[in-house]
């Protein structure tokens, strides 16, 4: 789809891309990420504006319904709502954009997204109940999303121990705490599936496993992000005593029958 100046097409320019993580490794890490990591499981959608590319929808498909994420940082975003999903579908879009999108979407749900980054920090003694999950660790992580079948450990069903960087932390032998590395680029990790067995809250194991995975982001030279409710509160406290800045907010849209995943 396309008017006199503005077109709609399918895939990204690379060049174009690689350029952009440069300068803004965050915004743009995930779709560097997935072109080389994810074929099959997305798409991209970019805004060519006078032949030059200035923004972009990128379109997980990875069961339930699909995830947008909206990266552009031009004010002037155009078309780049046309190219959006029917519902049920999931947007993760700039405050800007927010009211329009949740309206064209018929939204159910809406609620900020803080993007935090730790661009340094002292680096800790490493707790002694985590550990960086290996391949023999996978029945500890299956046992723990047995006992905890939700939309946070989802991301952890049947994942492969010898690719996946994970962090893990245990108490009497069973995995109680989660955190991965979902992208990993030289200049930008980014963390996600923090998660405590409810078991074992309240004793700052998801604190420390997102400390392993920052520290190791920080000892390959690169920065740590992660994405947090605005109104977690006690998840805010634990990422910025940790070292974390917020970098950015985003609005989560919800316009699926199933609600948030």
């Amino acid at each position: 789809m396309s008017t006199a100046d503005e077109t709609l097409v399918e895939g990204m320019n690379r060049e174009w891309l690689e350029q952009q993580v440069r300068s803004d490794p965050v915004s743009h890490a995930w779709a560097l990420w997935d072109l080389d990591h994810e074929p099959g499981r997305f798409r991209i959608v970019s805004l060519v504006r006078k032949g030059q590319t200035v923004g972009y929808l990128l379109v997980w498909y990875a069961g339930g319904a699909p995830r947008v994420h909206w990266v552009s940082s031009d004010p002037a975003d155009g078309m780049l709502a046309v190219g959006l999903p029917l519902p049920p579908v999931i947007a993760i879009v700039p405050e800007r954009v927010a009211s329009a999108v949740a309206e064209r979407l018929h939204a159910t749900q809406t609620y900020p997204l803080d993007v935090l980054v730790c661009p340094g920090r002292t680096l800790t003694p490493p707790d002694p109940r985590v550990r960086r999950l290996r391949p023999a660790d996978s029945k500890a992580l299956t046992e723990l999303v047995v006992r905890n079948p939700d939309e946070e450990t989802a991301s952890y069903a049947n994942l492969d121990l010898d690719r996946a960087s994970v962090w893990g932390a245990f108490e009497a032998d069973r995995l109680a705490a989660v955190a991965r590395i979902s992208v990993q680029l030289p200049t930008i990790w980014i963390i996600t599936g923090v998660y405590t067995d409810p078991t074992f809250r309240g004793r700052g194991l998801g604190r420390e496993v997102t400390s392993a995975a920052t520290d190791d982001a920080l000892a390959a030279g690169a920065r740590a992000a992660l994405y947090v409710r605005a109104d977690n509160a006690a998840a805010q406290t634990i990422y910025r005593e940790i070292g974390f800045e917020r970098v950015d907010r985003r609005i989560w849209i919800d316009a699926s029958a199933d609600g948030p995943r």
